[in-house]
């Protein structure tokens, strides 16, 4: 590592130590949008760097499939992000804390196994960057050139003479005569009259006369009568006596005539081609024999395999601590 100085972000560690625990069989992805409106999106890491001592300790929660060997999963989750970050960043790890979050159940075909966990590759290879030569071209320009004369042209020969017009007479209006006052002639005075008060009269008594009260008498009582119909003669409708019937004679004025019908065209022979007529044979159609039911298939019972001895396991411990003098 050269001496040259760079920055890399904790979120710069936290995609590459999701990128590696996806990778690892059994570890499932779960976006947040799919997994519903309170659902969280795995894997989720939370990467903190130490500046001072160059190392960063990242906390993990991952989803993983069931049935599934759990345990497996998570010593793998934990040392391919260890791996991963080593090479890929340059940076020690001090702690991976790896948190089994949620758990997704998969059909028999999808059930990842021990085997396939252990045959994961928590190592990474860096693919190195080729970056091409850049091909500087050098600029060709022109020489240079003898300036041209530029003939310019004065804009006084474009000048022409203006007419200005004859100043205008103002005309200077004459003084008015002087307003004398007309005398007017003053009015006779007002004369002063006192008007005539008439004499205060005494007052006179007044009598009142008492009201005297009106008491409405009951009115009489009524008579009922009964009303009188008057007698009605019916009477018999007489008829005249009937008359014979007189013949009558109608006069026809219009006397009947023969018309004379149009003589009618001569009917036309017509001839039709018919094509003539296929006989058409029925035959009728074959019946298949009447076969028997197929025999029954005769029952499978299945045979569980002979049970196989446990295989060992080995597990190997991660290492913690970085030797940064190699």
């Amino acid at each position: 590592m050269d001496n040259s100085f760079y920055h890399v972000s904790e979120r710069t560690i936290e995609r590459v130590a999701e990128v590696a625990a996806a990778a690892v069989p059994g570890c499932r992805t779960i976006d947040a949008k799919l997994a519903g409106l309170a659902g969280r999106s795995f894997p989720r890491i939370n990467a903190r760097l130490d500046q001072a001592t160059g190392t960063v300790a990242v906390d993990t929660e991952i989803a993983t499939s069931y049935p599934a060997p759990v345990a497996a999963i998570t010593d793998a989750v934990r040392a391919t992000i260890i791996a991963h970050i080593r090479t890929l960043v340059g940076l020690d790890v001090s702690r991976v804390k790896v948190t089994v979050a949620n758990v997704e159940t998969l059909p028999d075909t999808g059930r990842v196994t021990w085997d396939q966990v252990a045959e994961h590759e928590a190592f990474v290879i860096p693919t190195p960057i080729e970056v091409s030569p850049t091909h500087v071209e050098h600029p060709t320009t022109k020489p240079l050139q003898q300036l041209a004369p530029v003939k310019a042209r004065s804009l006084v020969d474009d000048m022409r003479d203006v007419v200005v017009p004859a100043p205008i007479e103002v005309d200077h209006p004459g003084q008015p005569d002087p307003v004398h006052a007309a005398s007017v002639a003053a009015p006779e005075p007002v004369r002063t009259f006192s008007p005539e008060v008439p004499e205060p009269q005494r007052l006179a008594a007044i009598h009142t006369s008492q009201t005297e009260a009106r008491v409405p008498f009951p009115p009489e009582p009524i008579r009922p009568w009964a009303p009188q119909a008057n007698g009605v003669i019916p009477r018999h409708p007489q008829l005249p006596p009937l008359q014979t019937l007189k013949p009558v004679d109608i006069k026809r004025f219009a006397q009947p005539r023969d018309v004379p019908m149009p003589n009618r065209a001569p009917l036309k022979e017509i001839t039709v081609n018919r094509p003539p007529l296929k006989p058409i044979v029925v035959e009728p159609a074959p019946r298949a024999p009447f076969s028997s039911a197929p025999a029954p298939r005769p029952v499978i019972v299945p045979k569980a395999p002979a049970p196989k001895p446990l295989k060992q396991i080995t597990i190997e411990p991660v290492v913690k601590y970085y030797d940064r003098s190699r």
